[in-house]
This record gives structure tokens, C-alpha cells and sequence, in this order.
């Protein structure tokens, strides 16, 4: 499948923090519509070392896929692409030993003709959005996500600490934390979904009917990403960053258009 996306919106504010430790790719007013590697990422450390940890998370990912003209990505191409990040912030640590313990989370979205591969590390989400139904949502990884799969707390509980729940996985570099993201790749895919990559100071000041309630209005997108930037303007008080995708259609290989009338065709019989 060929799957189209409008020129991708985005939001990358540091907010009312002093500076902006997110990082977006591709970089500001960079995204075209013909991309199809997309990365949000929220760097922590403090003292600027966390806006080095997102930046280089970014270029490091980007030049991975690059490099290696990944055209179609799965787990085990996205988990090398993982271990060279990783690698790349041991290099960097080396170099600069006072940087050892910066990170960040990673949200990645690569769109090829099999479908989209999603990817997640730490508490930063990937959503998609469908006729005002979210149909995908990557699971944090904090510590209160952690007590929840344990049936230690309730889903109640969850809710009402999930604001100040540390994260569970972040990129650090091998030689300070192992670890590796989520994997899903997506292949239910229709026009007009929404694909939406976001930080924390995004998805901490919108609710799931937040979400579903602005993307399916009838307006405009880019008058969709201004209502979401006031909401996070008004109530975060971290940095926010966002890229939002609308699909714009599916064009189905040759392959793919006789399986679909074979299936339909079998539908009709039973």
C-alpha cells in the first residue's frame, strides 16, 4: 500500500520552562508530506543536558535510517536502529562525561508500503484517531503503569498519579541503562485517520475525549493544532511537542487490489 499523509502540522514550544528540552523530527518547518520517518522526543537530564539527549536521539535515528535506506522497517530493523542510538550516546558520554545520565523518551513513526511501524520509549505517546475513536495508544512506561499491570493499584489510582509517575525507560546509552522501546506495526489503516506523536506536555492536559472531541471537528486542521496549542499553552507547565499526520488516502498495490475484490467477493457469498 501507498499511504498519502497531508503536510504534517506541528508543535514544538519549551512552554513556561526556560528552555526546550523536546525535540522534533523532521526539525521545524522541514516536514513535507513525502516524509516517512517521524520522531518526538523529550529529553530530561536538566541543565540543557536533556535538550543534547532529544537532538541527538533525533539526528541519531535519522541517520541511521538514512545510512541504511530503510524503505520497509521491522522489530528487528528498528531494534538495530535502537542499539546505534544507544551506541551514539555512549560515543557522546565519552567525550563528555558530564552528560552520563542525560536521556530521553522516543516516540517514532515510520510509514512504509507494508503499513506504519510505531515505536515508544518512556512516557511520550503515539495515537491513532478514527471517526472520534482512538483505535491505537502506546502504554507509558512509568513506574505507575508498572504497579498497574502488577494489580498493585487500581485504575483509579493509576489515573491520579500518573502525572508525577517517574519513567520506567528512557535512551541513556548502554553503559548507564539497557533497555529497548515497544514495537507495533500497524496495517489497519484508512483514510482520514490521525496519526498524533506527543510529549507529555501534550497528552498530561488532554484527555482521551480531548483528543477525539478536536480531530473530529469540522474545521480545518490547522485550526484543530491551535485549539490543542492553547489547551497546552494555558495548562502545562513542561515543554510541548507534537506532529499530527492525517492520512489523505491508500493507494493499494496491484497485489493488494486483486486480494481486496477476492475478499469482497467472498463476503458476499457467506
Amino acid at each position: 500500500m501507498n499511504i498519502k499523509i497531508d503536510k504534517p502540522l506541528y508543535i514544538n514550544e519549551k512552554g513556561k520552562r526556560d528552555n526546550n528540552e523536546d525535540c522534533i523530527f523532521p526539525f521545524p518547518n522541514q516536514a513535507t508530506e513525502n516524509d516517512k520517518l517521524f520522531l518526538v522526543c523529550d529529553g530530561v537530564g536538566g541543565l540543557e543536558k536533556g535538550e543534547v539527549a532529544s537532538n541527538l536521539a533525533c539526528t541519531s535515528f535519522a541517520e541511521y535510517f538514512a545510512n541504511n535506506k530503510i524503505s520497509i522497517s521491522n522489530e528487528i530493523e528498528i531494534l538495530n536502529a535502537f542499539n546505534y542510538v544507544q551506541q551514539k550516546f555512549d560515543e557522546h558520554i565519552a567525550k563528555e562525561p558530564s552528560t552520563k545520565g542525560f536521556g530521553t523518551t522516543l516516540t517514532l513513526l515510520h510509514k512504509h508500503e507494508n503499513g506504519c511501524t510505531v515505536s515508544h520509549c518512556g512516557d511520550s505517546r503515539v495515537y491513532q484517531i478514527r471517526d472520534n475513536q482512538i483505535i491505537f495508544k502506546t502504554t507509558d512506561h512509568t513506574a505507575v503503569n508498572d504497579l498497574l499491570k502488577q494489580g498493585i493499584i487500581t485504575l483509579e489510582e493509576a489515573a491520579a498519579q500518573s502525572k508525577t509517575s517517574r519513567i520506567t525507560r528512557a535512551i541513556q546509552g548502554n553503559t548507564v541503562q539497557r533497555t529497548k522501546p515497544d514495537i507495533q506495526i500497524i496495517t489497519d489503516i484508512q483514510k482520514d485517520d490521525y496519526f498524533v506523536l506527543c510529549s507529555d506536555g501534550v497528552h498530561g492536559c488532554l484527555t482521551d475525549s480531548d483528543f477525539t472531541d478536536i480531530l473530529s471537528a469540522n474545521q480545518p486542521d490547522n485550526e484543530k493544532l491551535e485549539t490543542i496549542k492553547i489547551l497546552c499553552e494555558a495548562n502545562s507547565n513542561d515543554n510541548f511537542s507534537l506532529y499530527l499526520l492525517r492520512v489523505q488516502e491508500i493507494e493499494l498495490e496491484k497485489d493488494d487490489t486483486v486480494f481486496d475484490s477476492i475478499f469482497n467477493f467472498a463476503k458476499k457469498l457467506f
